[in-house]
């Protein structure tokens, strides 16, 4: 057996540097982690995938990704407010996913495409920053059919800040700086953060994760005095209470109501925001919902939600 699973390894995994000339690597932080990584995060460009898994990757680089019709993404952004009160999380989704393929493979059309979809969405950017898809009367908000304005505002921040990270574009760094500076003069300065998210809250307190991305990307502390922010909110009179359910419960299903993706997000975000601040409580909680997920609530088909 272990002979086999050696072999599968040697299988997927080759160097790439035979396939490109110049390996595409990450910005570095200018915010180091105090808690260091136990394993190593390669570049995409360093991991070569072959075989069955390789050439599904590869398929959904050139089938899906490379030829994806990105105007509907986008549609909500030209034309407000767009077709659902989620349509503004997808083109984010493809900036990130789109990035790391062309990371992978170098591919030149891949890279033309993200040049012009980052461009296109950050020019839909307006002058205080709002980067949605919701008319001015319903942002940052519940309103029905328009609740989820800062959960697609966190994917373009994913997307754009991804985008920057591996091709150095500084107008898509300066929109997420634009992003932040908005959240920050928003929350809780007009409403509190959990009055513009569902699930508790819990929607909208997931930006956590590209917050803390953006304080480490500039270096500005406002940013991190915002993710400090987020999970004080958690504690506030019926709120998620995410961090404290989970050091004293245990058990993520007594977490807010229970939603597996948004809680799962905020998670990240906690350990993005524990790796920056050395708060091993923090990690703690997450490592927590680890356990009770794998010990307790996986199916048997092997899905946990």
């Amino acid at each position: 057996m272990k002979h086999i699973l050696t072999l599968f390894t040697a299988l997927l995994l080759a160097p790439l540097a035979a396939l490109h000339a110049a390996a595409i690597e990450p910005l570095p932080f200018k915010v180091p982690a105090r808690v260091p990584d136990v394993a190593e995060m390669l570049s995409p460009s360093a991991v070569h995938i072959e075989g069955w898994l390789g050439a599904r990757v590869a398929a959904n680089e050139a089938n899906r990704l490379l030829v994806v019709d990105t105007e509907p993404l986008l549609a909500g952004y030209h034309k407000k407010p767009g077709s659902h009160p989620w349509i503004g999380e997808h083109v984010g989704k493809w900036l990130h996913a789109a990035t790391l393929a062309w990371a992978n493979t170098g591919d030149p059309a891949l890279r033309e495409k993200l040049d012009r979809v980052a461009a296109e969405l950050i020019a839909t950017q307006e002058p205080d920053g709002y980067l949605g898809t919701y008319v001015p009367e319903q942002r940052f908000s519940l309103i029905n059919g328009a609740d989820w304005d800062v959960w697609s505002h966190k994917y373009n921040l994913i997307g754009l800040l991804t985008y920057y990270q591996y091709t150095g574009n500084e107008a898509s760094l300066k929109a997420c700086c634009k992003v932040g500076d908005l959240l920050i003069a928003t929350f809780p300065a007009k409403r509190s953060i959990l009055a513009a998210g569902t699930h508790v809250g819990m929607a909208a307190t997931s930006v956590l994760e590209p917050i803390v991305l953006l304080y480490r990307l500039t270096g500005d502390e406002r940013y991190l005095g915002f993710a400090r922010y987020i999970v004080k909110s958690w504690d506030e009179p019926n709120g998620p209470a995410i961090l404290k359910t989970l050091l004293n419960e245990q058990q993520v299903n007594k977490v807010a109501n229970g939603k597996a993706y948004e809680m799962l997000s905020n998670l990240v975000g906690l350990c993005e925001l524990a790796r920056v601040t050395g708060d091993r409580e923090m990690l703690q909680a997450v490592f927590n919902a680890w356990q009770d997920v794998v010990h307790k609530r996986l199916y048997l088909t092997g899905s946990a939600s």
